[in-house]
């Protein structure tokens, strides 16, 4: 039987109803805009400034500007073009401030690091890296780094030689197919391709065993990954930490996503420590023999811990190597003057050597290093870093409180002028060298080099002798802070460069590199610009043709 309404009341009704929901827009609305101005309260300058910034809008913040930007990523280069060196900024209703200031850098990640800790990942990402060496503070960080130091030292990365070698000789021998079957030449989208390379290399480093990623399988335990990873980057799970607790089908995958990935690791872990090989060198294996040494007065890692890790070094030893050295290709193929140039390195060593790379001639590859260091500048496959103060702190006049997330914003910093001279924007791996007339084409004052060395943040912070009589402009001067600085500096450094070169100058030998028509790569921020990681948006297209030797 039907209810009838009359107007009258189905006019109360809806004015009832407007009250109310315009109740709720003011109470939201008072709610926010006290939030945003006592957040902008608790920061301000010594000399009575606010921190500069874009008004955040209601509830979505600086979404909006970030969203209406050419590219995620630029919009970080926008806001500190427009508002200067310290930038506040607002993810709907968290806050955070971006610093590109060296002085105020420094400050962070060198001279009072002990204030700043690694800002904790959302929910999932916490879950998925665990108790590891990139998500602990303090002395479990501590621990933790120590007993990982030895395993990813220069003497230990070196006898990873020919795991690099072999899989970058795979790929060519792919790449070669594709040429085969096409002529003279191929059109490849090479990141992706790269993408397989090093996370087969990664685990093969890892765990003793690849994924078959260039073989083009889809491990099961890639596709959890991939789905968890995924899920993480979604804004329900940024910015709730309930979501995940809800009935849902996705959830439910989610769920079965971690048991799937903890079962195969754990079965790993319990393989290798029964059969126990104390003459392999991969780092599950490395991990376990320091568990059952009494060497070390350090507490070793339990299974879960190791489990951890491992997790941490696939995910993170693949996709920022995979970006660069796509980058790298990309610059070089626009530079072909540059790309002959790495190329007759490249041919000079493998004369020399009969046509095999050694470590020391690696070592050599002054050109090809300047190379990969001018793409990590250009096109950091980090987007930036992230810490949380512990208490109140003072940068460069600013006073900042306790529990504030400061971002460090590479590109802005990595293209500032006064660090690098005119047309920083430009690719040029010359201004890594040590000769005085390559330093001049690298667009660097040389007159001035003292000054200016005083003043660069890339030296990791150590400034030359102003008595020596050195103008050099090498790599050890200006460097790109891609791998961070101070205690908390990247892990896997030292590894993540030998595999670079390895690769570049293997796939440098065989192949020359075109971009393809109509083809311009673009970087961008992981999806939806939560994720500090950045990728060439769409993949790199390239022509490749086999060289004559």
């Amino acid at each position: 039987m039907l209810v009838s309404i009359d107007k009258t009341t189905l006019f109360t009704f809806l004015l009832w109803l407007l009250l109310a929901v315009l109740i709720v827009w003011l109470w939201l609305r008072i709610w926010y805009f006290r939030l945003v101005f006592d957040a902008r309260s608790q920061i301000y300058h010594l000399e009575g400034k606010t921190v500069p910034g874009s008004f955040p809008r209601m509830l979505l913040g600086n979404l909006v500007d970030v969203y209406r930007s050419r590219n995620r990523l630029s919009a970080y280069h926008l806001f500190h073009q427009q508002f200067g060196e310290i930038v506040q900024i607002f993810w709907m209703w968290r806050q955070q401030i971006s610093v590109t200031n060296y002085q105020m850098i420094r400050h962070i990640l060198v001279d009072n690091q002990k204030n700043y800790a690694k800002f904790p990942p959302n929910s999932l990402i916490q879950r998925l890296y665990g108790n590891s060496v990139l998500t602990n503070n303090g002395d479990e960080w501590k621990r933790h780094r120590l007993l990982l130091n030895e395993v990813f030292s220069k003497q230990q990365v070196a006898s990873f030689h020919e795991i690099f070698v072999d899989y970058s000789e795979q790929l060519a021998n792919k790449w070669n197919g594709y040429i085969k079957k096409s002529g003279e030449s191929a059109e490849v989208n090479i990141y992706p391709q790269l993408l397989a390379l090093f996370l087969d290399i990664v685990a093969k480093v890892a765990i003793g065993q690849d994924f078959e990623a260039l073989q083009g399988e889809a491990h099961e335990f890639l596709q959890h990954l991939k789905y968890i990873v995924h899920q993480s980057t979604r804004p329900v799970h940024q910015f709730t930490n309930w979501w995940k607790y809800l009935p849902l089908p996705s959830n439910r995958k989610l769920e079965q996503a971690f048991v799937a990935i903890d079962d195969f690791l754990d079965r790993l872990i319990r393989q290798r420590a029964e059969m126990f090989d104390p003459d392999s060198s991969n780092v599950l294996d490395l991990l376990l023999q320091a568990k059952n040494s009494l060497e070390t007065e350090l507490q070793p890692l339990t299974d879960r811990e190791v489990r951890d890790n491992l997790l941490a070094i696939i995910i993170n030893g693949h996709e920022t190597v995979a970006t660069s050295v796509s980058i790298s290709l990309y610059l070089l193929a626009q530079h072909p003057e540059k790309l002959a140039r790495a190329q007759a390195e490249v041919d000079q060593i493998m004369d020399r050597e009969q046509g095999k790379l050694t470590e020391a001639g690696l070592s050599e590859l002054d050109y090809l290093n300047s190379v990969v260091i001018e793409s990590l500048r250009l096109c950091p496959p980090m987007a930036g870093l992230q810490r949380i103060s512990s208490d109140r702190d003072v940068l460069e006049g600013w006073s900042i409180p306790a529990l504030q997330v400061v971002g460090i914003t590479l590109m802005p910093l990595h293209q500032n002028p006064e660090y690098f001279g005119e047309q920083p924007e430009q690719f040029h791996p010359e201004r890594y060298l040590d000769d005085e007339d390559e330093a001049k084409n690298a667009l660097i004052d040389v007159d001035n080099a003292t000054q200016s060395f005083k003043q660069c943040p890339f030296s990791r912070f150590v400034t030359p002798d102003p008595k020596s009589n050195s103008r050099r402009t090498k790599a050890s001067v200006y460097f790109p802070l891609t791998f961070g600085d101070g205690a908390r500096k990247c892990l896997g450094e030292h590894f993540a460069m030998y595999e670079m070169k390895v690769a570049l100058f293997v796939l440098l030998y065989y192949f020359d590199f075109q971009v393809a028509p109509n083809f311009e790569a673009e970087l961008e921020l992981g999806k939806f610009g939560l994720f500090l990681t950045t990728f060439p948006k769409g993949g790199v297209e390239m022509v490749i043709s086999r060289r004559v030797h």
